[in-house]
């Protein structure tokens, strides 16, 4: 928490300063009610997914107020050092009322570079129809974590010969984590680059790694993790210094994981397609791809045109996370010969022996809403209890009218537990939603309203509602 005091009080300080500048930068303020009822305990899937951890999932009732403050964009042509910042702050009224600062963030601009300080969400993709927010480790799912970091605002072009043909994007962070977790004070390092090609006119292949740690921090069994003085162990790669633990020393420092992220993008006059595949790993089997079919596959489709069609936006997406490289790790089948092993899977994706608590921000999972963590009696993550699924999403969204906009969502899916915990028989689930928003014409009013339904054995069946006011400044 005193990490969070004080980031907030450096970026509050940095939004001041930019305050004073001119009036042209003056902020966006947005104010915004949102009421929301559940015929279950549990609130319907697409009301509470990707909504940075707002809303309770346990409260059938929940009344939200939100104050929001965004700075204009940097513009990158400008060759001077610019300021741009954020704040989000969340009053929930329900049985566990709650008080959140959801965003808080600053960063300073050079050109197409960015150093950056504070709690900032993702950028929507896809209009907001995608189930994964177009990643598998990162959506908008959880409230964000506060990071320090630098990295470029966009594709940064090489600029000469050939090589104009090519350009990259690249982020580096450490995040802190504010939550109660079973490793007390741990650290998440994130770093990732892109490299695009444009190979036809209007048409784009980007590949690119991302890569992630948690390293550091105090275990209520294991004590003090080797922390700063490791550092370079965890963000290579390397096996575990003298004073890790074992599990460390016999494999690699912290906990690593990442994916590999592979998209094809096609910039038509009238038409933007994106074809996208990202593929997760745990370990060196999931690298060298003996989890092949498991990751994310995505097709996203958005109309270009100053006119409001029926159907303006779609995303269809298809995930599997069963395969995990096979159904053992390290198993010895003759007791016989214990010199003898076979196997390297049993990955367990976003599971860890030593940072329990998983890949989960304030007990919400960070990048695939289908994974949804146990909670333990002290309220604390305990990880996944599932994490063999597969599932299929489409979004959608389009105009009724110049003022009136719709969205809808359907998700299925099949859980399947985990290798040595499997259910008895899979769990089906199925999501829908639908939200039509009206923009109240000549004033700065919009009306949204949204029904969902679940159906199912992974969360409670039922029926929710919800309706949301905003007056944006």
């Amino acid at each position: 928490m005193k990490k969070q005091i004080v980031l907030a009080f450096l970026v509050f300080s940095s939004m001041l300063n930019g305050f004073t500048q001119t009036r042209s930068n003056f902020p966006s303020i947005d104010i915004e009610s949102r009421s929301m009822v559940s015929s279950a305990d549990e609130v319907p899937f697409w009301m509470q997914m990707n909504q940075q951890g707002i809303y309770d999932s346990k409260d059938s009732f929940q009344q939200l107020f939100l104050l929001g403050l965004t700075s204009q964009e940097s513009n990158k042509e400008i060759n001077k050092v610019q300021l741009t910042y954020g704040l989000l702050a969340a009053g929930r009224v329900s049985d566990h009322s709650d008080f959140q600062l959801v965003n808080y963030w600053g960063r300073v601009n050079w050109k197409n570079w960015y150093i950056h300080m504070g709690a900032k969400p993702e950028p929507v993709f896809g209009n907001g129809l995608s189930l994964t927010n177009g990643n598998l480790f990162l959506s908008n799912n959880a409230r964000p974590m506060p990071r320090v970091g630098f990295g470029t605002n966009d594709f940064q072009l090489f600029q000469s010969g050939w090589l104009s043909r090519f350009a990259f994007d690249f982020e580096y962070n450490e995040y802190f984590f504010n939550d109660d977790r079973y490793v007390e004070d741990a650290n998440l390092h994130h770093k990732r680059l892109d490299v695009k090609y444009t190979f036809l006119p209007k048409w784009e292949l980007s590949v690119g790694l991302d890569h992630w740690v948690f390293w550091g921090g105090v275990s209520p069994t294991l004590g003090k993790i080797p922390g700063w003085e490791d550092y370079f162990r965890y963000i290579t790669g390397r096996v575990g210094g003298d004073s890790a633990p074992s599990i460390d020393q016999a494999n690699v420092a912290g906990n690593q994981l990442g994916q590999y992220l592979v998209s094809i993008t096609n910039r038509g006059e009238h038409n933007h397609w994106k074809f996208y595949w990202q593929h997760l790993w745990e370990d060196r089997s999931g690298i060298q791809l003996e989890n092949a079919p498991d990751g994310l596959w995505g097709i996203m489709w958005h109309r270009k045109t100053e006119s409001y069609p029926l159907l303006e936006a779609m995303v269809v997406e298809y995930t599997n996370t069963r395969d995990q490289s096979g159904e053992y790790h390290k198993h010895r089948p003759d007791p016989e010969n214990s010199d003898y092993e076979i196997g390297e899977g049993r990955d367990n994706y976003f599971t860890h022996g030593v940072y329990r608590s998983g890949f989960v921000s304030y007990n919400r999972m960070m990048g695939l809403p289908l994974f949804i963590p146990a909670i333990g009696e002290d309220g604390i993550s305990t990880g996944f209890s599932n994490t063999r699924l597969w599932g299929i999403h489409q979004g959608m969204s389009g105009w009724l009218s110049e003022d009136i906009e719709w969205k809808s969502w359907l998700t299925y899916s099949k859980h399947y537990g985990n290798y040595g915990a499997e259910y008895d028989s899979p769990k089906s689930w199925l999501s829908v939603a639908a939200q039509v928003g009206y923009l109240v014409p000549n004033s700065h009013w919009q009306v949204k309203a949204k029904v969902a339904y679940d159906d199912g054995s992974v969360l409670d069946s039922g029926f929710g509602a919800e309706l949301r006011l905003l007056y944006a400044f």
